[in-house]
């Protein structure tokens, strides 16, 4: 369960740990995200990779 503190109500220390936790979750997700993005449409295994293109 999160609760939610307004930042009026937070310390300094607090709002700054609670900016560096955002942070570190946006560049976890974006990490991740590369590992598990698809190939490319010009990879595909119906076109050659010199360009030339294949026969079935």
């Amino acid at each position: 369960m999160i609760t939610t503190i307004h930042p009026d109500h937070m310390t300094a220390q607090e709002r700054l740990s609670e900016v560096g936790s955002i942070l570190a979750t946006a560049i976890f997700r974006l990490r991740e995200k590369k590992k598990t993005e698809k190939i490319p449409v010009d990879n595909s295994p119906n076109q050659c990779p010199y360009g030339r293109k294949t026969t079935k």
